[in-house]
């Protein structure tokens, strides 16, 4: 297990929040980051310890739908009891845990 990995998990078994966000251009998304309009997303990656569970977060929504993301966005919380199936399920969503760091300004939970 890399050094940044045990880091990670280190954090995330102190009840640290780590993940990312980040927003795809047209220019520059795949098929599966880009909606019909051809804007792109805002997608976010995040995951922390609470009450012995590691809730694992996925948010995603298209550029153009940010004043109405209520409706539009999708928007998951995932319990899991083990810190390795939660990230996993991020990674299944398509999140990079080389990024994973802590959060400034407004944050997911």
């Amino acid at each position: 297990m890399s050094d940044s990995m045990q880091r990670l998990i280190r954090d995330l078994n102190n009840g640290k929040m780590r993940g990312y966000s980040y927003y795809t251009h047209p220019e520059q998304s795949s098929d599966t980051t880009m909606n019909a309009s051809g804007s792109g997303q805002l997608i976010q990656y995040a995951v922390q310890k609470r009450n012995h569970q590691y809730v694992a977060y996925y948010f995603q929504v298209d550029v153009d739908q940010m004043d109405n993301h209520e409706e539009a966005a999708v928007e998951q919380y995932e319990e899991y009891s083990d810190v390795e199936q939660a990230l996993a399920c991020l990674v299944n969503k398509g999140a990079d845990l080389d990024r994973f760091a802590p959060f400034k300004g407004q944050t997911p939970f």
